[in-house]
């Protein structure tokens, strides 16, 4: 048994050591493309550092949502306490947020400041 796993182990180890000798020969070229290019127009959206950071949801078709669960306007308190709900459960997984507002149907959180989460880039 320990002969036939020491053989794949060896015969695997030997493929990656012929694989690497490769990539080494071909140097820092093996990565470039004819699109490299591109990755010169992007721009830094990196956030400050020790700054408070603000990611806003928006809610996408909330008012044929509302129809479908036949909310009462303005303020039916089901999408609230819905709202308010999911908000919370955001909250729990994500530890670095502060604090949560809601608006209509749009919520807003906070992280703090020393967040990374992201790697801290205005885009996503």
């Amino acid at each position: 048994m320990w002969t036939t796993c020491n053989v794949k182990v060896r015969d695997c180890l030997a493929s990656t050591s012929l694989i690497l000798k490769r990539c080494l020969k071909l140097g820092a070229t093996m990565a470039k493309s004819k699109f490299e290019y591109v990755r010169d127009f992007e721009a830094d959206d990196t956030c400050l550092p020790q700054c408070w950071v603000v990611v806003r949801l928006d809610g996408r078709n909330f008012h044929r949502f509302s129809e479908k669960h036949s909310f009462a306007k303005p303020n039916d308190i089901r999408a609230l306490h819905l709202m308010t709900k999911c908000a919370q459960t955001v909250m729990e997984e994500l530890e670095d947020i502060v604090i949560a507002y809601g608006q209509s149907d749009e919520y807003s959180f906070v992280f703090k400041r020393k967040s990374n989460w992201f790697k801290r880039r205005a885009r996503l």
